[in-house]
């Protein structure tokens, strides 16, 4: 009997569209580098969208961070902490969204 195997994403396909605070997100599958695509065992992966580059705030001022994302200059939690997940100012959303509810990243609202 043979199994029948659910085809590999490709580069571009669709992985998830999500609705967060109001904010719609398109995920698609990508390498985050030219390299990544280069090597023939790595396949594409969900790329999230990059807030240090393109901040994104909620309508009150909070701005959207991920899990993954690298520590800003407030970071409070575990030593050595490399991401925002182990911040004590991080509030998991859907995904690997979230929330830094720093009050010096808060944008002020006019």
């Amino acid at each position: 009997m043979s199994e029948h195997l659910s085809p590999s994403p490709k580069e571009g396909d669709i992985y998830k569209e999500l609705l967060i605070s109001g904010k719609p997100f398109r995920l698609f599958y990508g390498y985050y580098a030219d390299f990544e695509r280069e090597s023939t065992f790595n396949e594409p992966m969900p790329i999230y969208p990059d807030f240090i580059r393109e901040p994104l705030h909620t309508d009150n001022g909070t701005p959207f961070v991920t899990a993954m994302q690298d520590i800003c200059p407030q970071y409070a939690g575990k030593d050595q902490g490399d991401s925002c997940s182990e911040c004590t100012f991080f509030e998991k959303s859907e995904d690997l969204f979230g929330f830094c509810h720093c009050p010096k990243n808060k944008q002020i609202q006019p």
